[in-house]
């Protein structure tokens, strides 16, 4: 496997790892995007904004888990590819140790400050109590929601992309089948949607749990004592992917805001529908740039340079015309897609409408962000990456969420997110100019 990464075709292994994590990361924004139609459809508007409220929290609990599977799994790749094989067995053992620690924890604050979180979130009376409904229930399942995404990227490196997929999609499958008993038969709200998504989570990381266990030939879990030095690593590693997305959770709190204080719950349960639409644009970048980062992690490790290069070329096209498609379709199909969610409220459709049109800007660029933030993730130049990530989802989209709507009113609220990576293109581009490319062509 190792020497296949070196030596293989660069198009042929971006279609091998870019194709299934891509795949893999639909069917993770399935679990997503199926509660927001059973919701929408069966539950209504005031269910949507309430989602929609807990949505930082989950994020929260997510970039615990992606830094620690990036930074490791990162580590990983690096050390496999340098044939240190006794170091990346101690590393993948302490990334799950601390899987266990940090979901534990995220879980009790969950069940026994409900309230007081979705609260602080932003959630106003007419949404209070199903907010802490869903967020209470689906804390109970925060560390399957970890493992499940880590365990993935784990069975990623042992060479089976394929296999991680099919877990995925049972447990998509799995959330779709209960989000239909739960919710349409059974008829319990908001907590048979937390359940659903849970216990979802639960089964895709059990699956991943027997290859690693029966199956992987390099990776094996043995108890370890933590090493203060190997921690802190991972979680540098992982530092970027975590700003990311911990930025997504202070980037919805601070639409929430706006919107409420502008629009109204209205506003909230529009946003909840672009979110879970571009939940599915954005995971596609994601997934394809995680699929290329065990390939530039080898090579790097390898002294391969030029391969790195070259590989980090090609994705950016690729997620170039990736968004592309995105801002076209979305556009072309704008009231297909708001319907999936929305039912007898015209209002609400149309004001759904307009401002995806807006929004979908956001794509075209998306992707490119992502990818060069990814790659200095994959060299292990965490520091370059987390300044990246904190300009893209915390200083400038807070700035513009403050400038905007003062001068475009509504608008200013849905064109923040592409004017914003519209400024990252630029920056992102000057560090890779001064960081990245004279390196590799010389």
């Amino acid at each position: 496997m190792q020497q296949k990464l070196l030596k293989d075709n660069l198009f042929k292994l971006i279609f091998k790892y870019g194709i299934p994590s891509i795949l893999t990361m639909w069917i993770f924004s399935l679990y997503t995007i199926v509660d927001g139609v059973f919701i929408g459809k069966f539950l209504g508007a005031k269910s949507l904004a309430a989602v929609n409220i807990v949505m930082p929290y989950v994020n929260f609990s997510f970039a615990i888990g992606i830094m620690v599977a990036v930074g490791s799994s990162t580590m990983i790749a690096i050390q496999l590819g340098a044939k240190e094989d006794k170091k990346a067995l101690k590393s993948y053992s302490t990334s799950i140790q601390l899987f266990i620690v940090f979901s534990l924890f995220l879980s009790l604050i969950g069940i026994i400050f409900p309230e007081k979180v979705v609260t602080f979130l932003g959630a106003n009376d007419v949404i209070l109590e199903e907010a802490t409904t869903y967020l209470f229930y689906l804390s109970f399942f925060t560390l399957f929601y970890m493992l499940s995404y880590g365990f993935e990227s784990f069975v990623r490196i042992e060479g089976s992309p394929n296999y991680s997929l099919l877990c995925i999609l049972g447990g998509a499958i799995m959330n779709i089948v209960l989000d239909y008993f739960l919710i349409a038969i059974l008829d319990m709200g908001i907590k048979g949607a937390a359940i659903a998504t849970g216990t979802a989570q639960m089964t895709t990381a059990l699956m991943l749990a027997y290859y690693l266990i029966f199956k992987a030939k390099k990776l094996k879990y043995s108890f370890i004592k933590f090493d203060l030095k190997i921690i802190l690593t991972i979680l540098y590693n992982g530092s970027s992917e975590f700003l990311t997305e911990m930025a997504t959770g202070v980037v919805i709190m601070a639409f929430n805001i706006n919107i409420m204080n502008i629009i109204g719950n209205e506003g909230i349960s529009a946003f909840s529908v672009i979110s879970y639409i571009s939940t599915l644009v954005t995971m596609t970048m994601i997934g394809f740039s995680q699929g290329l980062q065990p390939i530039i992690s080898f090579n790097y490790g390898a002294k391969s340079n030029k391969r790195v290069f070259d590989i980090l070329k090609i994705g950016i096209f690729t997620v170039f015309g990736l968004g592309i498609l995105f801002f076209f379709s979305v556009n072309l199909f704008s009231e297909n897609l708001v319907s999936i969610f929305i039912k007898d409220n015209p209002k609400l459709f149309l004001l759904t409408k307009e401002a995806i049109i807006y929004y979908s800007f956001t794509y075209i660029l998306m992707g490119i962000n992502i990818i060069v933030s990814s790659y200095f993730t994959a060299i292990e130049n965490a520091f370059i990456s987390s300044i990246l990530s904190i300009l893209r989802g915390l200083v400038f989209i807070n700035i513009l969420l403050l400038l905007l709507p003062s001068i475009l009113n509504t608008k200013g609220i849905w064109l923040s997110a592409p004017i914003n990576e519209l400024i990252m293109l630029v920056v992102s581009s000057l560090f890779f100019i001064k960081n990245i490319y004279k390196k590799n062509v010389e």
